[in-house]
């Protein structure tokens, strides 16, 4: 628009949705003349978004969003998300900003500002979290479970760098032990006579533990054990103790630390041409060497390793 100086940005801004004239939209003497339609009692120019609700409350038929450019990664992000739905007049405002001041333009077309996050060109977006649609039904579907959540934001990935990898190496090895446990309970009639009707059920029964069994696995034979069976009176004390008592064997197992046994000559051979980690498939270098990884249980050679995930 002309004669942008007078800090009343958002003023002409939300004007020109309300009275969009057919040519010269830029013109604010398309404007001026509509300046006292709006209540602007106890707003300060220029218009901070703290200001928008109390502009809403005062002008009950419109609602506003904003939304700004983030410098960094080129993205949209929502200022102020307005809480008023189905009002006759909704507008969506760009929040343009440097470190001196900051100025409010119309948005006219949601659909063009976010053309580069759909390959259609025409699309339907959503207010909220600017994902765009490419047909209305489509649309109406996703509003009544995004309204459920504050503003978001779409964050998509770098066009540079866009695969997701694995990357948590020391996860994908099985590990020496664990527990895994099982319970019985028989049903129990309650008392409960509550009849509240804020619950979308009514509890008759109750789980009452009555015995549990659980069993060490482990690939190492020697120390396997048969599973651990109870069932009777106060089965949660006998399942923590049991449980309290594994973790301490199994603690002192893991202790052990025997030395790696001599590699046959296949291993040797395999350990002499390897160029990358088992583990992480990264090339060994000076500063990551290669060394021999092993099972400190048993002493048994299991993969060339770089230094970093030997650690």
């Amino acid at each position: 628009m002309y004669r942008t100086n007078d800090s009343k940005c958002f003023l002409w801004s939300v004007l020109s949705a309300l009275y969009d004239p057919k040519e010269h939209k830029y013109r604010l003497s398309n404007y001026t003349s509509y300046e006292s339609t709006l209540d602007m009692s106890g707003i300060n120019y220029p218009v901070q978004t703290k200001q928008i609700p109390l502009f809403e409350k005062q002008n009950p038929t419109i609602s506003i969003n904003v939304l700004s450019l983030q410098p960094d990664t080129q993205s949209f992000i929502i200022e102020y998300l307005s809480p008023e739905r189905g009002r006759q007049h909704h507008v969506n405002l760009l929040l343009l900003e440097d470190t001196t001041k900051h100025h409010y333009v119309r948005i006219t077309n949601m659909s063009r500002l976010v053309a580069h996050r759909s390959k259609h060109h025409l699309t339907h977006v959503c207010n909220s979290c600017l994902h765009p649609f490419s047909t209305p039904s489509a649309l109406e579907n996703h509003i009544p479970f995004c309204l459920q959540h504050l503003p978001q934001q779409v964050q998509y990935p770098d066009p540079e760098n866009y695969k997701l990898k694995f990357a948590n190496e020391k996860k994908q090895h099985p590990v020496s032990f664990f527990l895994v446990a099982d319970f019985e309970s028989f049903l129990t009639p309650t008392d409960n006579d509550d009849d509240d009707d804020t619950r979308h059920s009514k509890i008759i029964n109750e789980h009452n533990v009555s015995g549990f069994c659980c069993h060490r696995v482990t690939q190492l034979d020697q120390y396997r054990t048969p599973p651990t069976v109870y069932s009777g009176e106060d089965v949660m004390s006998k399942f923590y103790e049991h449980i309290t008592n594994e973790s301490r064997k199994i603690s002192k197992i893991m202790a052990t630390n025997l030395p790696i046994q001599s590699l046959t000559p296949q291993q040797q051979s395999y350990y002499t041409n390897a160029t990358v980690c088992d583990n992480c498939k990264r090339p060994f270098d000076h500063s990551n060497w290669k060394v021999r990884h092993h099972d400190h249980l048993t002493g048994q050679f299991l993969f060339p390793c770089c230094k970093n995930c030997n650690l």
